[in-house]
């Protein structure tokens, strides 16, 4: 139903006009524009001029969804007389605080943007900025004089001067996270107002409004850009936590937490953020109830960690910010780190340098070991690395050669490196293609370490190293072409996990965008893929072992076509069957 104030706005204007004492602060006593009509627009893209696709009833409020682009359609009516309008702008308040300006910003992403505003004006596929309206809404009597759709513009087209309405059709998005890392929160109130184009607001009793609600499991904020592995990850008690940044252009550190399981998340610890932004290349690792992050940025490498919930003495806090690791002699072509956790609390870390990959080992007392340059002295230069914890405390290292090789060796506890071996000779060797092997995946219960890996081809491969033994031959997994470098990551979408004895791949098809979902059955074998994900244009996905209810679950993360902007990363989860010939007994399509 219309809001109170609203109805009675339009009483008053129906029998005499308002008077002057009803009218908002700072208007003329002379009234030249008055909102007569509003209505909201679910469907984004229903046609202008379709009497279709509404969220409500004529001047009703409604709900919008965070991240979710919405239209809002107003009707303005002129005094007779009045002059033309240089074109009408939009304001904005949130929870009735102050009027702010709609700005201008593309959803998710426009390649010149640099700001993401709590709301803005996007563009629209069902018309252009301009476009002309049709008479659809029923507020006002008065002889029609036109108006027009508004897409990705601040100010609406000139108004035509005289008596008579129009209507105007603003294309517009509510964020979930925004400059400042600011949130907006499920139940918030927007209020929206036409303006003049100096910002004098237009006559109105009361506003057009909408309630956000953020949708399960969105966590909105932009995707670590090339990522090692980075969770979710679960605490002991259950609470999930994932890194991301809160919009491509306010790019800091955010750990966001869910503690139902993945349906809502939000900021924990906002106010102590690591101080170093731009997560170009980052890695995590889970430990007990810390976890361990690496960061490289362009000119140095950083350490923090952040403890989770179940932490005895200070939960959802972050522990160290900020630590310098090390600063390469030269920005390297691709940021790029890992980092694994060994059993004394050490932390091996290896990061991306301008020729080769460099490894240092954090101690248990918190210092630094001197760095040590992998493969120095040999060709080929070197990027992509990825680590995994294995047995006894030996650290697996996986690499790649910008040549198109791929390369492995073990770290010992005691930090000796054993010699490399050779993995693969067919990956692509453009810099694009430095980031081909997945993040590593071991198998306790066999002592198996999996190396997937994507060749030039585009298909994944794998190849296995059972305690110290050669290397498997190598195996295709899948016939499909997998995305690579999408929005600039330098890497393959995908993702590998071990539950049990079984490997679980997620893996974004080139051609589709779809996210696919392959698994190992119990004698090794790749099973058929099955679509995780249907109807978006999947570019990151990263994920790990969770457990809801006693059942084992593949928990990821995936953004579902940001175009390097924000807004689309969600959450979602398989549910892991052990009964392997049973489900491959359902299993349809092909490898």
């Amino acid at each position: 139903m219309p809001s109170r104030s609203f109805r009675l706005a339009l009483a008053c204007i129906a029998a005499a006009g308002c008077g002057p004492a009803d009218r908002p602060s700072g208007n003329a006593a002379t009234v030249a524009e008055t909102l007569t009509a509003f209505r909201l627009r679910a469907d984004f893209e229903a046609p202008l001029n379709a009497n279709a696709g509404w969220a409500g009833g004529l001047n009703e409020e409604a709900v919008v969804s965070a991240e979710r682009p919405f239209r809002l359609r107003l009707e303005i009516e002129r005094a007779s007389g009045a002059g033309g309008a240089l074109g009408y702008g939009l304001q904005y308040r949130r929870n009735s605080g102050e009027w702010i300006k709609v700005l201008t910003a593309d959803f998710p992403y426009e390649e010149a943007e640099e700001r993401t505003p709590r709301v803005s004006i996007v563009s629209a596929r069902a018309f252009a900025n301009g476009a002309p309206t049709a008479d659809l809404l029923a507020g006002s009597g008065a002889a029609y004089t036109g108006g027009a759709g508004v897409a990705l513009a601040p100010l609406t087209l000139e108004a035509p001067s005289g008596g008579g309405q129009s209507e105007w059709e603003w294309a517009l998005v509510i964020r979930r996270y925004a400059d400042g890392a600011v949130t907006n929160e499920d139940g918030d109130r927007f209020e929206f107002r036409m303006t003049d184009a100096t910002g004098r607001p237009v006559e109105a009793r009361g506003w057009p409004a909408v309630t956000l609600a953020v949708p399960p499991r969105l966590l909105g904020g932009t995707f670590v850009e090339t990522p090692g592995r980075i969770g979710p990850w679960q605490a002991t008690n259950g609470d999930l936590y994932f890194v991301m940044e809160p919009a491509e252009s306010f790019n800091v550190l955010m750990v966001v937490k869910s503690s139902d399981g993945g349906i809502s998340w939000r900021e924990v610890d906002g106010g102590n953020r690591p101080a170093t932004d731009d997560l170009e290349g980052f890695a995590t690792a889970l430990a007990g109830n810390t976890i361990h992050m690496l960061h490289q940025i362009s000119e140095a490498v950083h350490y923090h960690s952040f403890r989770t919930s179940d932490h005895p003495t200070a939960p959802d806090t972050w522990a160290i910010r900020d630590e310098a690791v090390a600063a390469p002699a030269g920005e390297p072509p691709v940021q790029a780190a890992s980092v694994a956790v060994r059993s004394d609390g050490s932390v091996v870390s290896v990061y991306a340098g301008p020729e080769k990959i460099h490894l240092k080992i954090r101690s248990p007392a918190g210092e630094w070991d001197t760095e040590i340059v992998i493969d120095e002295g040999s060709p080929p230069d070197l990027s992509g690395p990825e680590l995994v914890l294995g047995a006894n405390d030996v650290v697996h290292l996986g690499y790649t050669g910008r040549d198109g090789t791929a390369w492995y060796r073990r770290i010992q506890p005691d930090g000796a490196l054993t010699t490399r071996v050779s993995i693969a000779n067919d990956l692509g060797a453009t810099e694009a293609d430095v980031g081909s092997i997945l993040p590593l995946v071991y198998i306790p219960e066999t002592d198996t370490l999996v190396i997937v890996y994507r060749s030039a081809s585009g298909q994944l491969w794998e190849r296995r190293i059972v305690a110290n033994e050669a290397p498997t031959d190598p195996r295709r997994i899948t016939g499909r072409s997998v995305v690579q470098n999408a929005v600039d990551s330098d890497q393959t979408g995908a993702d590998a996990i071990a539950i049990g004895s079984s490997v679980h791949l997620l893996f974004i098809e080139s051609d589709s965008g779809n996210i696919l979902h392959s698994y190992t059955d119990g004698d090794g074998r790749w099973m058929p893929a099955r679509i995780a994900v249907n109807g978006v244009r999947a570019q990151w996905v990263r994920g790990a072992p969770l457990v809801f209810d006693g059942r084992e679950h593949y928990g990821y993360v995936y953004d579902a076509g940001s175009n390097g902007g924000s807004g689309t990363n969600w959450f979602a989860t398989l549910e892991v069957a052990r009964d392997f010939a049973a489900d491959a007994a359902n299993t349809t399509g092909r490898d």
